[in-house]
């Protein structure tokens, strides 16, 4: 069972990374709506990348191969505070979010929506094509 949550892992690790891959593009023009959603993905997919491989690649194969090494690193960084840093990972990314959505508010109301409150724009919002 082990074996196929780490390959799953693998698997999905790869994909991710040829995503990433994919937008690399992206990146060329500095801090345009492209750039931060680019950025963010980025960020939200290698935080999700390391949290696989680490949980299901990583400490499995760390508990199998070592497994006093493995009790003292579990000792050290208290079982699951390592994903402390998976979520500021992906906090990160939620800031790089909200920017890419500020940056595609028009121009003109830009100034009124900072990018903690960008989520919110429009404020009305029509589902349908017709008034």
């Amino acid at each position: 069972m082990s074996l196929t949550i780490g390959l799953i892992a693998m698997i999905n690790a790869l994909g991710y990374f040829a995503v990433i891959w994919a937008f690399r593009a992206s990146f060329r023009e500095l801090r345009s709506a492209t750039w931060w959603f680019a950025t963010e993905f980025t960020i939200l997919a290698g935080a999700i990348i390391l949290r696989g491989l680490y949980w299901d690649v990583a400490l499995p194969l760390m508990r199998l191969w070592v497994p006093d090494f493995a009790v003292q690193w579990s000792d050290a960084t208290r079982g699951r505070m390592i994903n402390i840093v998976f979520g500021l990972m992906k906090m990160a990314s939620f800031f790089c979010a909200l920017k890419c959505r500020q940056m595609l508010i028009p121009e003109a109301e830009r100034e009124q929506w900072p990018n903690w409150r960008a989520w919110m724009h429009p404020t009305k919002i029509r589902l349908l094509p017709w008034r």
